[in-house]
């Protein structure tokens, strides 16, 4: 062999084995499916037919994996229920196509179409907000931004009975909600407030309060709610939970020295449009502000 034809030789194949990424800690994330047999027919005509079912599954550690239902859009839906690795590779089997071709596009669409309907709303384009939320619901019928982005343009334009009851509707869904929902109901209740549609607002937020241990922040926000009630005892109830938290948070010593100065003065009663305070909220209020400050 010549030594240009010795130059020919392919270069070995780099080892990727020390690459730095660590494979071990990879998390599944895949289209599976299940079979089921389903009985057709009665009578002479009864028949059984074995029965596809999609599922999204999410590893959540070592072998724990939430699953969800994938709807006839390729749109997971519905509770999350966890599975052990030995149900997931015994009962389930991947279906990488469907999940690469069908599943994560149609999630991405999804995503796409909810983000156009909340800057629209944003905006103020409430036609145009209503038809992506709109084309949102027809790809996923329980999706909650969705629905509640449709509520917000209900109340905007001014279908204030409409919107309460798609508020309604949400804050009862009987669904799986987690923590990391709580950013999602919080954000629901201040756009809500906005709207002056406040008892809402407290519902959202009281749900919100559900998903979590303890949110200073959250508390304010329901305090901030039930002032707008006038409901006083429920409005320093908050504030003093806020306060228990982190006795620093600016908004809610504000709030709590405007109760105290509403309590003292007719004008500012009067100015804020509200019914007094009860003697006993002002006392304790001042009497919180004296601990605090």
């Amino acid at each position: 062999m010549s030594t240009h034809q010795k130059d020919m030789r392919l270069p070995p194949e780099p080892d990727f084995g020390h690459s730095g990424i660590d494979d071990a800690n990879e998390m599944v994330r895949c289209v599976f499916s299940t079979q089921r047999e389903i009985t057709i027919g009665t009578g002479t005509t009864k028949r059984r037919q074995k029965s596809r079912i999609m599922w999204l599954v999410e590893q959540r550690d070592d072998d724990t994996y939430a699953v969800r239902k994938i709807n006839a859009n390729f749109v997971p839906v519905g509770k999350e229920t966890t599975i052990t690795g030995e149900q997931l590779f015994s009962e389930f089997t991947p279906e990488v196509e469907i999940h690469l071709t069908k599943v994560e596009p149609a999630m991405l669409n999804l995503h796409r179409t909810l983000e156009r309907g909340d800057l629209h709303r944003l905006v103020g384009e409430s036609g145009e907000a209503e038809m992506e939320y709109s084309e949102a619901l027809q790809i996923d019928e329980l999706n909650v931004r969705a629905i509640f982005g449709l509520g917000i343009v209900l109340a905007q334009r001014g279908a204030v009975q409409r919107a309460r009851s798609v508020f309604h509707d949400i804050v009862n869904l009987d669904a799986a909600f987690e923590e990391e929902h709580k950013h999602l109901f919080n954000e629901f209740g201040i756009s809500l407030r906005k709207a002056a549609l406040f008892e809402e607002a407290v519902q959202y937020y009281t749900r919100a309060m559900e998903l979590t241990q303890s949110d200073d922040h959250l508390h304010y926000n329901i305090a901030r709610a039930h002032f707008e009630l006038a409901q006083w005892g429920e409005c320093f109830e908050h504030l003093h939970k806020s306060l228990s938290i982190n006795g620093n948070l600016n908004e809610s010593l504000n709030l709590l020295r405007l109760i105290k100065a509403i309590h003292g003065d007719q004008k500012l009663l009067e100015r804020y449009g509200k019914k007094p305070v009860p003697q006993t909220v002002g006392e304790q209020a001042e009497q919180l502000l004296k601990e605090t400050e």
